[in-house]
């Protein structure tokens, strides 16, 4: 929807006084009279707008001139805050010490902002809509769009957004214009809604004006509509017409009140007339209008018509006993028995529409109670002149209503001033106690109680004033529709409704409040806390302080670790050595179990071969050495075919290899089989990895190969090839290591679903050609089909097989022959392994 700001300057705060008209001589002005302007209220502020406001001058001889309208040039809000103590008599100058004022649009009216005459305000407890209501045609500038209404943001609340206290320009949707006028306005600002009922329109649904001379632009027929506003949703306010049915009678001037029943209350419409002489051009009405409003418009105060707000039906309910006579342009506050058992409708003022002139204005007071819909009349007027009609009324206090401008009948051309209790021109704001149900004379902000229903009323429908009454339906004939019986009997979530009182006095001097900020809290019926409130602090506050202590625990663990790591517990990292836990396992093994491993005097005392050493700088990766692998150009000695002496093949074994390396260069010779970044990898591979040395090929063409890099020898599980055969076909290899190799073959190779598994790096047959493997071409064995690739993992220290013993205690020296022990190197691990399945041994 769209919204602009107003003008620039609309926080402008102005004197209330006369703006304009003034005379001669003239060193005053007070309010006489205020006709039919709109108001609405905002938590402690009444905001009234536009409508005729007149003034009587002051002269300097001390007499007062006839009364002017100043027709609202500045185009100003009155405000009216209920922290302010006033009097309701004629020594009140109203415009100085009771109403503030601040201009909508920088301190002039304008097409935007021009001052609308009638037409309604709509609130909640943040902000304020002005819609409908008739504007002076003027040749000063245009008039805004049909589809424009305005409205100020007193306080913030939905979505998080930037704030501000302002005006703003609001765009209709379509179906929605503001062309209407004299309708009936109510807000509920517990549910957040407004609505606009019924009023008057042009023939065409187009441009209306105040006092026009043109026919076609004269609001003159009745609207058969009902605007409704949502303001759930600061800045995404939604509008829709809802078409009245046949069964519901438009009217002009009309009130329209909220009562709590039910899921979102009810909207009763009471009074207006279907005829008016302030409607017409002439501004009388011919004798046919007469006779038919005199016909049809009693019935309005007879007969109600009642809405559903939550399912959207509407209901027209008889009244008893004796209604008042047809009255518009009166006004209305409501107010409920302590325990909610009735609701009482108070109707104030107003005329019948007909002669401005003659004594139909009245001055009585009326209650519609609620569900029993009984009229009675509670007072009448207090003196002769005290009446009028096109006022505004509100309720700052449960007890109170305040009853604001209005005129009073015509006496010659121009209404008479307001007057007071005792008479005097000044009455220009009234106050009635609903309670006692009499007027008084002042309003102190810290004088009110709750309302008691008075006891004429109580006498009638049974209970006391508190409440309790015993008559819950109409009388005699009942409701009109049955489901009108649940409609009211099913009571209202009060908590919704917050009240703003007590308010704090002021002096009647001083300046009341600025609106723009709140200045009391709230005070809902019970308590303004929610009930869940408490538990959901609770828990949040429970959670932030929790959160706390494990944030606190986990920095006090992080510093005690770095205590423990610069004392030799920890890494440089900070983590764990795991080295300490492979000692803590070894120390842990019993004694046993365990027996110094020597190595064969095939292995040499240093990771390199003293005769064939590259010399290439050492280097530290990640805390550990790496150092020069032994040459692994490939090996031709072993047999692909049967040889006569076993009768059995050796198949080429892959053999493992970095990744994207040449076999053939020396950095490829060096590097051997991938470093691992594990600690316990890089022993396993140091310590317990075969290494076969001086293997000669017995076609004689390569026998001085290189030697290949120690690695685990892994065999397919479905190749069929016999491990005995293996170990034989091997020549030049001394007996402890073919027994030894034989002790590999199998123990260390492992399987997975009957199918050996690779615990060196993968290879692919092509990386077995590069090593001059070649399968299934000269040795008549087909290739077997590649596995997928494993992740290689660090090979584990073998398990010694149950009763074997090997003397001389590690894997390629199995009953080898004694050595000086400086040729041997002692292991960090003690294993037993068994020669072959038939062979028995102890450790020695």
């Amino acid at each position: 929807m769209f919204r602009s700001l107003l003008v620039a300057g609309f926080l402008v705060r102005l004197c209330a006084a006369q703006q304009s008209g003034w005379q001669a001589n003239q060193v005053n002005a007070t309010m006489c009279y205020w006709d039919s302007p709109r108001a609405a209220v905002v938590r402690d502020t009444l905001y009234i707008d536009g409508g005729a406001l007149w003034w009587t001058p002051g002269m300097a001889d001390g007499s007062s001139g006839p009364p002017t309208s100043d027709d609202n040039p500045l185009g100003i809000v009155y405000q009216l805050n209920f922290n302010t103590s006033f009097n309701a008599t004629a020594s009140t100058n109203f415009s100085k010490s009771v109403f503030t004022t601040q201009s909508k649009s920088n301190g002039a009216a304008n097409n935007v902002a021009p001052n609308y005459y009638d037409g309604t305000m709509l609130a909640n407890d943040f902000e304020w809509f002005i819609y409908g209501g008739l504007i002076t045609q003027t040749q000063e500038y245009t008039p805004p769009d049909g589809d424009i209404a305005a409205v100020y943001e007193v306080y913030g609340y939905g979505p998080p957004k930037q704030f501000h206290a302002g005006y703003i320009v609001e765009k209709l949707p379509d179906g929605v214009t503001r062309y209407v006028t004299n309708g009936a306005g109510v807000s509920v600002p517990s549910e957040n809604l407004g609505f606009y009922f019924s009023g008057l329109t042009s023939a065409s649904h187009g441009e209306i004006y105040y006092q026009t001379s043109n026919e076609s632009q004269n609001a003159d027929v009745l609207s058969n509509t009902m605007i409704k506003l949502d303001m759930t949703v600061q800045t995404q306010e939604t509008w829709k017409n809802l078409t009245l049915p046949t069964t519901v009678p438009g009217r002009i001037n009309a009130e329209l009140v909220w009562v709590p029943v039910s899921k979102q209350g009810v909207l009763v419409a009471i009074g207006g007339v279907i005829d008016a002489a302030f409607t017409s051009l002439s501004l009388s009405l011919n004798a046919t209008q007469v006779a038919q409003t005199n016909k049809t418009s009693p019935g309005l105060m007879s007969t109600v018509s009642v809405y559903d707000i939550a399912e959207g039906i509407w209901y027209e309910q008889p009244t008893w006993e004796t209604p008042p006579p047809m009255l518009t342009q009166g006004c209305t506050v409501m107010a409920s028995a302590q325990d909610g058992s009735s609701h009482n409708i108070y109707w104030y003022g107003g005329w019948d529409g007909i002669d401005a002139t003659d004594s139909s204005f009245n001055d009585d007071v009326w209650v519609l109670s609620i569900p029993t819909f009984m009229w009675m009349k509670v007072a009448s007027g207090p003196i002769a002149g005290h009446a009028r009609a096109g006022h505004r009324c509100t309720k700052p206090y449960p007890d109170t209503m305040f009853v604001v401008g209005g005129y009073s009948q015509l006496s010659g051309t121009t209404p008479q001033c307001l007057k007071d209790l005792n008479g005097k021109d000044g009455g220009f704001i009234q106050i009635f106690n609903l309670s006692t149900a009499s007027w008084i004379s002042s309003y102190d902000p810290n004088v009110w109680s709750n309302y008691t229903v008075p006891t004429m009323i109580s006498s009638i429908i049974g209970g006391t004033g508190t409440g309790s009454a015993t008559q819950t339906t109409p009388s005699p004939s009942g409701f009109a529709n049955a489901s009108m019986a649940s409609l009211f009997g099913t009571p209202y979530n009060t908590s919704k409704i917050a009240t703003w009182y007590p308010y704090h006095a002021t002096s009647p001097s001083t300046t009341p409040t600025n609106s723009s900020t709140p200045s009391v809290s709230p005070v809902p019926k019970g308590s303004s806390t929610p009930s869940y409130l408490g538990p959901v602090l609770g828990v949040v506050l429970g959670l932030f302080f929790l959160t706390l202590a494990i944030v606190a625990f986990l920095i006090w663990r992080r510093r005690h670790l770095f205590k423990s790591s610069a004392a030799g517990g920890q890494s440089e990292n900070g983590t764990m050595d795991n080295r300490r836990w492979v000692t803590n396992w070894l120390r842990a093994t019993p004694a046993d179990a365990k027996a110094p491993t020597v190595t064969t005097d095939e292995t040499p005392m240093s990771p390199y071969d003293q005769d064939e050493r590259v010399e290439m700088p050492m280097a530290e990766v990640q805390g550990r050495q790496v150092y020069e692998m032994m040459d692994t150009s490939p090996l031709n000695e072993l047999h692909s075919n049967p040889t006569p002496d076993t009768g059995t093949g050796l198949h080429p074994i892959p053999m493992a290899i970095v990744p994207n390396s040449n076999p053939n260069s020396p950095a490829f010779r060096t590097r051997g089989l991938a470093p691992s970044t594990s600690v316990t990898s890089a022993t396993s591979n140091a310590s317990s990895v075969s290494h076969v040395s001086h293997v000669s090929d017995p076609s004689g063409t390569n026998s001085n190969s290189p030697q290949r890099p120690p690695v685990s020898p892994v065999l397919g599980g479905d190749t069929g090839v016999d491990r005995s055969g293996f170990i034989s076909g091997v020549s030049n290899v001394s007996e402890s290591d073919r027994k030894h190799l034989r002790g590999i073959s199998e123990t260390s190779v492992s399987t997975d679903g009957g199918r050996l598994s690779f615990v060196t790096p993968m290879e692919t047959p092509s990386m077995s050609r590069g090593l001059g493997l070649e399968l299934g071409e000269d040795s008549g064995v087909p290739p077997p089909a590649p596995d997928p690739p494993i992740r290689a993992s660090a090979v584990s220290p073998l398990t010694p097989p149950q009763g074997v013993g090997i003397e001389g205690g590690d894997y390629l020296g199995a009953k080898g022959e004694k050595e000086s022990p400086s040729t041997k190197r002692k292991s960090n691990f003690s294993e037993e392994l068994g020669e072959d399945e038939g062979s028995s041994g102890g450790r020695k």
